[in-house]
Order: structure tokens, then sequence, then C-alpha cells
């Protein structure tokens, strides 16, 4: 997880100077014979709970108001739901855990969540949950009784680095470090330290921690488990300390190969550490299924790494290069076998949002959008994406850093509507910039009004989405780059059994000619956008896209 990444980075620079499913069985419509359905069939969402939906008023969104919302989902035709974590935590995001069993009571109870599940399940969805167990905060049982107290039961629990518990291992900190107090919104302060992750005790819970989100009565019936897990933060040598090593092997292939004896179909998305990696040594040593698909975040955005991720946004957009983005996907094929995936996405909880990455320029938040959701992978949706939510990372020093890209969905043009998840109003800086306190802003952005705009960027997404459940080439098919003179032009197809489908992205803000090799079929037919010219003398305007068909 990459949620303090700026507290790291400021850190450092202190010390220099003094992060259907796979193998399910469905009927083939086409044979119907039984198949199996990978997990590029899905569209993930990605969402921070806290911000979504507010049931009960006390402006933190919650199990009950997201259950509330699960038509909108429906309607925007996502799949599965990914979370941020769930259980008990000094932090708003809920990771660095205080107790691992509970259910954040700002979320709602275990059974809210029960319930919560079922109905997921209910709508024909899936839920993925966010799991972080590699340490705890001051204010879990296991180090507040542990520490300077060798005597402790859960003395075991915690890696400490002397016989007196008086050095436990601290995150971001060198060994034998003074505790260290991480500043938390809204301004108490926390230690973070690791579990031993090389003593049984703590692998054993482990294990059946996850296990016990797989099945939680024990009784064969996934109705009320997870369907995945997404890793946070997973690593072979766990924050290059040289303290937890070869885990991919040793901690978490057998945690995902009990858990998929309980479940076969359970799948497990790893975030890669190190985001410059494709993910694919994760995914074999440690036996997960997926990994996050960086590098086409990076191809996208014109940047060069994960550094630039907390860089300003450009004002005039980006330069997006389709040779670099074609062998970014050309990669991944070879890297990602049958049975193995990768996961595209613009944005997630750490980074910028997208629309403040292109400066607003909704031309790039459109294509990125084409590219995001036909291009080969499973597609992942940061809420809010769909209507074009700004946010950059911010530079208060802290956790609250990353705010501005976590803010509430704005359901309607009125942020004291009921439902709105304001969990940080009138809390700081943070908030006086917010979009929703930007009523020209917000009257652009909601939901409510681009629902009823049918050339809105929400609209926008949601027939990309009927698209690509639509055709099996988008999901199942080849990828086939299409060479082209203007670097102002990308072109691919995507072919599976009877299926050919190409697609073309004007990636610059001029009018580029289609060079007349490339519509090679007598009869086309347009699936969607806008071909403009005739026969002989075709042209995209300005960030436009054409998908056609045979």
């Amino acid at each position: 997880m990459k949620i303090i990444t700026t507290i790291r980075t400021l850190f450092i620079v202190m010390m220099l100077s003094c992060f259907s499913s796979a193998g399910q069985e469905s009927k083939d419509s086409d044979s119907g014979f039984s198949k199996v359905i990978n997990w590029n069939n899905e569209i993930i969402y990605h969402v921070m709970p806290r911000s979504f939906y507010d049931s009960n008023g006390d402006l933190h969104g919650d199990l009950n108001g997201f259950i509330e919302k699960l038509d909108y989902l429906e309607a925007l035709g996502v799949t599965t739901i990914l979370f941020t974590p769930l259980y008990e935590s000094g932090f708003y995001h809920n990771y660095f855990p205080t107790n691992y069993e509970s259910i954040d009571q700002e979320y709602g109870t275990k059974a809210d969540y029960i319930k919560f599940v079922k109905a997921v399940h209910d709508k024909g969805m899936k839920f993925l949950m966010d799991m972080e167990t590699q340490y705890a905060q001051s204010g879990n049982m296991w180090f507040d009784d542990s520490y300077k107290n060798p005597g402790s039961k859960y003395s075991d629990f915690i890696y400490y680095s002397d016989s007196l518990n008086q050095y436990p291992e601290q995150i971001f900190m060198p060994s034998k470090s003074p505790l260290f107090d991480f500043k938390a919104w809204p301004g108490i302060t926390h230690n973070i330290v690791f579990l031993d992750l090389n003593h049984p005790n703590v692998r054993q819970w482990m294990s059946d921690f996850y296990a016990y989100w797989v099945d939680p009565d024990g009784d064969g019936n996934f109705e009320d488990g997870v369907d995945g897990f997404r890793i946070d933060h997973i690593m072979d040598d766990l924050d290059y300390k040289g303290l937890f090593v070869n885990m991919y092997r040793d901690v978490w292939r057998p945690i995902f190969e009990r858990c998929k004896s309980i479940n076969p179909n359970l799948f497990v998305l790893g975030e890669q550490s190190n985001w410059n990696d494709y993910g694919e040594m994760m995914i074999n040593e440690s036996g997960a299924d997926a990994a996050f698909n960086f590098q086409l975040l990076f191809a996208l955005s014109g940047e060069e790494g994960a550094h630039d991720m907390y860089s300003e946004p450009k004002d005039d957009g980006v330069t997006m290069d389709p040779d670099r983005i074609h062998k970014v996907i050309e990669e991944c094929d070879k890297r990602f076998s049958s049975g193995t995936f990768y996961v595209n996405f613009l944005e997630n909880h750490d980074t910028k949002r997208w629309a403040s990455v292109v400066g607003g320029n909704e031309g790039q938040m459109r294509i990125a959008g084409v590219l995001n959701l036909l291009l080969p992978g499973i597609p992942s949706i940061y809420y809010g994406q769909e209507l074009g939510v700004p946010g950059i990372v911010g530079d208060w020093g802290y956790d609250v850093n990353h705010i501005p890209v976590r803010e509430a969905f704005p359901w309607t043009t009125d942020p004291e509507e009921k439902g709105t998840a304001l969990w940080y109003k009138d809390t700081g800086e943070w908030w006086l910039k917010s979009y929703l306190n930007n009523p020209a802003q917000l009257g652009q952005l909601a939901l409510s009004v681009q629902k009823d705009d049918p050339n809105s960027l929400w609209n926008h997404y949601r027939k990309l989405i009927e698209l690509r459940k639509k055709y099996s080439a988008f999901r199942a098919g080849t990828y086939e780059p299409i060479n082209t003179e203007n670097s102002g032009l990308m072109g691919f197809r995507r072919k599976y059994k009877d299926e050919e489908i190409t697609v073309i992205v004007n990636l610059s803000n001029e009018k580029v000619n289609i060079e007349p090799g490339i519509l090679t079929r007598q009869n086309i037919n347009v699936i969607l956008g806008d071909l403009d010219g005739e026969k002989g003398s075709f042209y995209l305007s300005p960030y436009n896209f054409i998908v056609l068909g045979e």
C-alpha cells in the first residue's frame, strides 16, 4: 500500500539530511457445454466504502449504504466489487489494523458484512476483500500487551529485535529505533510495527484468518464468503529489511493453497510493491492469480514510473505513445499465461485521479476509458472515475495527503444531500480545496446530472462496458496492433472465433486521417463511435474513437 508514500519520501529525505471467476464453471452460450470462464470476463469497481454512501447520517459510508447502491453498480455494468479494508484501525483508510477480527463499527457489524456479501451475490456480482496482514499498530492488543513485556502471551506476534521487547521492528524505520509516531487524520498519532511473519504461530493465524473469510460459517456454501482477495503490498523480502524473506513461497503460497482448497474458484490479486514490475514473479512463486498493470498506467499517462504518480498534473494533458502502449500489452501477453491475469486501471486509492492526470482534458478521459475497457486484461474502475472526479495527492506531511483522491462520491449537486459521505468535512485544507466545495464543478460531475445527459462521461463508460460484455473478442480475444504512420493514431484488432473487432483511437488534439489500408473491408459496420468523412477519406476528430465490426 502506498497510502503514506509521501511520508516515506519525506522520512527518507529527513534521514539523508540529518500497493464469473477464475476456474468457475459456466455455460458456453455457443456450445451449450460447460467451460471455464476466466477473470477477463469481470469488470472490477474499486471503492473506498467510507466515501461511497452513508445510510445512518454519521457522514461515514457504510455497508448498509453500499447495499442501497448496488442497483447503481448494476446499471453501470460492473461485475466485481473491490473494497479497501474493513477491519478496525486507527487510520481512516483502515490499513494497519488495531483488530483484524472485527469490522470497523463505522462500517457496521459483522452481521451487516454478511448481509452485504449475500446482497452482492444475489445481484450476480462478486466481492474481493483487501487484506494487509503484515503490520499492526498501537491499539492492537498484540502490540500493546507485549511492548516492554517479554512475558506477554502475544510476544510471538510482534517482531522484536531484542529480548526485552523494547525495539519492535517498525515500518519505514531502521532496526532498534525508538518508537516513531505516525500522524494520522484527524491529528492523532500511531506506531506501526511488523508482525513476526517468521513465527509459526503468526503464520498459522494468517492461514486461519484468510480461510475464515472464504467460508465464514464453514458450511461449504460460499454465498457469505469472499470471491477473492487483494493482497496489499505483497513482497518476497518485506520492505527489503532482510528479516522476512522467501515470503512468496513460504508464507503466501500455503495461505492461497489452503483458501483454494476450500473454494477452488477463489481469485487472488496481488499488489506488487514495486510498481515498475509486471508482477509475474509474484504470481508464479506465490500462486496468486493476477497483478496490477502499472506499466499500462505509466504508458497512458506518459510517466516513467511510480515516482511520477505524485508529480503535479499537466494543464495541457498528457502525451500518449501508441507504440509504448502496444509494447506493454505485448509484454503482458508474454509474461502472463493461461490462468493468470493482469488488471488494467487508470487510478486507484494511492494515485492521482485520472481527470487530474490529464489536467481536466475530457477528450483524454474518454479515450483512456476506451483503452481501459477494450484492451486485453481485466479492467478496474476506481469509484468516481466514471464521472471524471478529480484529485491529486497533497503535501501536508501525513496520511491526509491522500484524502483528495478518496473523496465522497458525488451523488447529487448538493453536498449536503442525505447519504453523501463527507466524513472529512471541515477538517482542514483538503476540504477547503475539495471539488465538493465548488458548486460549478460539482454541478458538472454529479451523477444526478450525468445520468440524464446522453453525452456524459458516465454514459460513455456505461456504453463501453455494455460493448465489452456483448463481444467476446474484448474479453477473450487475441490482440493485434495496427501499425499507422501517424503517431497520434492508435489501432488494434481483437479476434475471437468468428468475431473480429477493430478499434481506432485518435490520441491527439488534432484531426487525424485514417490511412486507407487500415480499413480493408468492403462493408464497415460501426459498432460505437463516429467515423467522419467518406469511403477512401475517413478521419477522426480530436480525441475521438471508432469501434468497427464486420
